[in-house]
């Protein structure tokens, strides 16, 4: 069917007008690239109060309306730190023709490639002050809708000049509804280099505090998920956390949990389950963490810890300085982890209170850890029949039995104070309580070796000759009695122990008898 010439007509007017239009705009989008770089510019400089540079910046209108730009760089006023305070090799902007062309500029969005964010000491400490500011800003207009970047890195220097910074690969960073003075909703991917594993995050950033970037306001919340613990030598295990965060830059206070199933350390040959619930906070200027609350539980041990993980001067990596209490624990769960054995070596309730620290260092866990503090053991009882029968045995004797009198079940009970240092575990003293009997020695038990060296004194209800059960042997022994009478005891005689843990060698510290 033809068309009628006056429908031609209109469709060829409407068709180049329409060319003319977009190529006007165009034409004014173009003329006015140095319009926009300035523009660029000065709004940086003045929202962030920074000293920007830009190397390359260009207009494209075909096939759609973008501006390229290479080599962005930004330097806070009265920066003291050499690299760049934003650092970005390359952005693609985009967004509606009228969008750009009007007084206020909206964009649809901002690619960035290469992005570099450092993070400076804070340049004063005006804490309140920041605060105040950042509370005071109301939410502004929205610049750009959405904000991306691939592969980025957050770096957090430390007041320290000595110590290294902090690097955070930032694999996937979304911001929406971006503008200076707003809060701004985020979502990002980065990798936490130890542990080992990969974090993912969400919530608001901003509004941008331009005089003291650290006082930048920041909440979300984050999971961290198959944290690999083998990558801190001397620990194993697959960690899992989830929780929440808020504060500044410079300060993050952070709630959450931790699971870790197969909790390990290279000395122990079981793993255990542990779980925490944590509250920290974290200081952004020097990577501190001060841990202001953690309840662990060690399979169904629970743990109260409190400490920190700090820098010291002169020194590369952290240290770890914690304050443990375990008020009434399982006794196989501590030994699980510590001791090479298919099962626990003995079965009782644990109390605990320790100072641990853990300087830095390339040597395992188990060679730099050092505690100190002291422990009490109840209902203790030996998993090893033939230990129990040698208890057993003892109590007899300690409180002039015959060998064959039933005795029931020995329980035990055992306290001291201890030290750790070099993979070598100190007791000075230990004491070990059976029916009838004390026992009170010092020495040593290495994690790696496995090997016990104690010396110390049996203290016996009985005197020495019905102790070996009186007859012949007993008679015998009696003008000896007096010899080991000693502080309302039957008898006091001084023994070691010695040997490997599996099978320890029992006897008299003969050089001690006949002084």
């Amino acid at each position: 069917m033809a068309v009628p010439p006056l429908k031609l007509v209109r469709w060829f007017i409407g068709i180049v007008g329409g060319v003319l239009v977009g190529l006007w705009i165009a034409v004014a989008a173009v003329s006015r690239a140095p319009v926009l770089q300035k523009k660029l510019i000065d709004t940086l400089a003045e929202k962030l109060d920074a000293d920007v540079e830009l190397a390359n910046f260009d207009v494209k209108t075909f096939p759609t309306f973008r501006i390229h730009g290479d080599n962005l760089k930004l330097r806070l006023k009265g920066q003291r730190e050499r690299s760049p305070f934003i650092e970005i090799r390359h952005f693609e902007v985009s967004g509606g023709l009228f969008g750009m062309l009007r007084k206020q500029r909206r964009f649809k969005s901002v690619d960035l490639e290469g992005l570099v964010i450092t993070i400076p000491p804070r340049t004063r400490d005006d804490k309140e002050a920041g605060v105040k500011t950042a509370s005071a800003v109301d939410d502004g207009p929205v610049l750009i809708d959405r904000v991306e970047a691939k592969d980025a890195k957050l770096i957090i220097v430390p007041k320290n000049p000595l110590k290294e910074p902090k690097v955070f690969a930032i694999h996937d960073l979304q911001l929406e509804s971006v503008g200076f003075n707003r809060a701004m909703p985020f979502i990002a991917t980065l990798t936490n280099p130890i542990p080992e594993g990969e974090i993912a995050t969400k919530g608001t950033f901003g509004p941008w505090i331009k005089n003291d970037p650290g006082l930048t306001p920041l909440s979300g919340t984050f999971t961290f998920e198959r944290a690999n613990l083998d990558t801190i030598k001397g620990i194993g295990g697959i960690l899992s956390s989830a929780g929440s965060f808020g504060g500044h830059l410079d300060e993050i206070e952070v709630k959450g949990k931790t699971s870790v199933p197969d909790f390990r350390i290279d000395v122990g040959g079981t793993p255990v389950p542990l779980e925490t619930e944590y509250h920290a906070v974290v200081d952004g200027t020097n990577g501190n963490t001060y841990l202001k609350q953690v309840q662990a539980k060690l399979n169904q041990t629970p743990i109260e810890v409190s400490g920190a993980i700090e820098s010291q001067p002169g020194v590369k990596g952290r240290s770890v300085t914690l304050d443990m209490a375990i008020r009434d624990g399982a006794m196989e769960d501590v030994l699980k982890l510590a001791v090479k054995a298919k099962k626990p070596v003995m079965t009782g309730r644990i109390a605990l209170k320790s100072k641990l620290v853990l300087p830095p260092g390339k040597e395992s866990v188990s060679d730099r850890l050092q505690l100190a503090g002291h422990f009490a053991l109840e209902q203790t009882t030996f998993t090893d029949p033939a230990v129990q029968e040698q208890l057993a045995m003892l109590s007899r004797r300690a409180r002039g039995k015959k060998p064959d009198e039933p005795m029931g079940k020995i329980v035990s009970e055992m306290r001291g104070r201890f030290t750790l240092r070099d993979g070598v575990l100190r007791l000075d003293p230990l004491g070990f309580d059976v029916p009838g009997a004390d026992v009170s020695v010092s020495g040593s038990y290495g994690l790696r070796s496995e090997f016990v060296e104690f010396a110390g004194t049996l203290s016996m209800a009985a005197p020495v000759s019905k102790a070996m059960g009186g007859g012949i042997k007993g008679f015998f022994l009696k003008p000896f009695d007096p010899i080991f009478r000693k502080n309302g005891k039957g008898a006091v005689i001084p023994i070691t122990i010695k040997g490997p843990r599996e099978k320890p060698k029992f006897g008299l510290d003969w050089g001690k008898v006949f002084k």
